[in-house]
């Protein structure tokens, strides 16, 4: 009876943080709420930091509400800085919104993908040329960020010689 009792203490003291981990959407709200306390705790208690609410991630909405300090407890949590919503759009893309150069600057020293593309094909550059914040964009460039892949140019193929079989090109 008494190691049964005991086995059942050692069974919830190790479970514990699994039995009380708070839901994506508990995370969700305290990064919205700017609670970088909060989601230590829920993080810390066995929460999935990449756990998503409506296709959106605590990262996402935290960079969306410029909550800076809640970005950098989700990132030191292991925060995935590059996962997109259902529109194609990433945390990058949320923090050229709220346009703080905080938020952009530590996404990209996280390795955030300044060519990423929403599923319109739009680029975080373009994003923040619309957006008119000339600090966001020299940043963005500055870490590589472009309008768009350059498109290499082959040159043009040689002519067939007359007579030449398109087999004995293709062994070539």
């Amino acid at each position: 009876m008494r190691n049964g009792i005991l086995g059942l203490i050692l069974n919830l003291a190790v479970y514990s943080g699994a039995l009380f981990a708070e839901t994506g959407q508990d995370l969700f709200r305290a990064a919205i709420q700017g609670q970088p306390e909060r989601v230590q705790t829920i993080l810390s208690s066995g929460g999935d930091v990449n756990s998503k609410v409506r296709g959106r991630t605590a990262l996402m909405v935290a960079a969306y509400s410029g909550n800076y300090r809640v970005m950098q407890v989700l990132i030191a949590y292991g925060a995935n800085v590059n996962l997109a919503d259902n529109h194609g759009s990433t945390a990058l893309m949320d923090a050229i919104i709220f346009g703080d150069p905080r938020l952009v600057r530590l996404l990209i020293s996280a390795g955030a993908d300044v060519n990423a593309e929403d599923k319109l094909g739009v680029r975080v550059l373009v994003k923040a040329k619309k957006s008119g914040h000339r600090q966001l964009i020299k940043i963005l460039e500055e870490a590589g960020a472009k309008e768009r892949e350059e498109v290499k140019i082959e040159a043009e193929p040689a002519k067939k010689k007359e007579g030449e079989s398109t087999e004995k090109k293709k062994a070539e």
